[in-house]
């Protein structure tokens, strides 16, 4: 049963809604809409990958018991049979699975799809380029800043920074995930998170000297040891070492 056409007011209330010129998210990460056939899907200009570990990590189970305390004290205070038995209330027991560790996470942004989407929704091309640079600042940042927020109140995980920011311009994008194809292992060479460091950074050196279409990269890190880590090491003048997020895009 094919379901009726929406109304051309709401249909129009919709496009406009969602229109990337208005709602830059939407130019970002693309549209479609399944009950409106006939409008212009938008291309997402963002990728973004699942985080994975660097090292191998070990799943924790955590049991847990909860009970109503009101429950249990009408219990403690029960005059007779029927309010001893009295069941209202909640009690249970369950698990979380909890893992922690270093996680390699990648995102691309298309920066020629950001334009492309904001030209096509009505933009000039001096508003679009304004537009998809104040974008750029915005998505950049919000990557530095991303944490896991699931169970955030029993896990404290919003205090999170990353080890290193690894910013870099290509015509095409480039996954360095093959880095760590083989984990870490923190036993024969120690913590991960220099080591894994070291593994990227040498990864995209080697790549830089096989592909021209490579630009200057940026560093940034939110740990001393890195940072003693990347005075120490001999870096090409490609890699830049920066020391705010918003270095990362200008």
């Amino acid at each position: 049963m094919t379901p009726p056409p929406l109304p051309k007011a709401t249909r129009d209330a919709v496009l406009l809604a969602l229109a990337p010129r208005d709602a830059v998210d939407i130019a970002l990460y693309g549209r479609f809409l399944a009950e409106i056939p006939d409008s212009p899907n938008v291309d997402g200009a963002v990728q973004t990958g699942h985080a994975f570990t660097v090292h191998e990590s070990e799943q924790i189970e955590d049991f847990y018991a909860a009970a109503d305390d009101a429950k249990l004290d009408r219990k403690r205070n029960a005059l007779n049979f029927l309010d001893a038995a009295d069941d209202a209330g909640a009690g249970m027991t369950g698990y979380q699975s909890l893992i922690s560790g270093t996680f390699y996470r990648h995102a691309v942004l298309d920066r020629v799809q950001l334009r492309t989407n904001l030209r096509v929704a009505g933009m000039t091309e001096e508003e679009a380029e304004q537009t998809a640079s104040e974008a750029e600042r915005e998505f950049v940042n919000a990557f530095v800043e991303a944490f896991p927020e699931a169970k955030k109140n029993s896990t404290a995980s919003t205090g999170s920074l990353p080890v290193l920011v690894l910013a870099f311009e290509g015509e095409r994008p480039y996954n360095y995930a093959s880095a760590f194809q083989r984990p870490v292992d923190e036993v024969a060479e120690g913590a991960a998170g220099p080591v894994a460091v070291s593994r990227l950074l040498r990864h995209h050196i080697f790549v830089s000297g096989r592909r021209d279409d490579l630009h200057a990269a940026k560093l940034l890190t939110y740990d001393p040891e890195i940072d003693s880590l990347l005075a120490e090491l001999e870096l090409p003048a490609v890699l830049e070492t920066v020391t705010r997020a918003e270095e990362l895009t200008s």
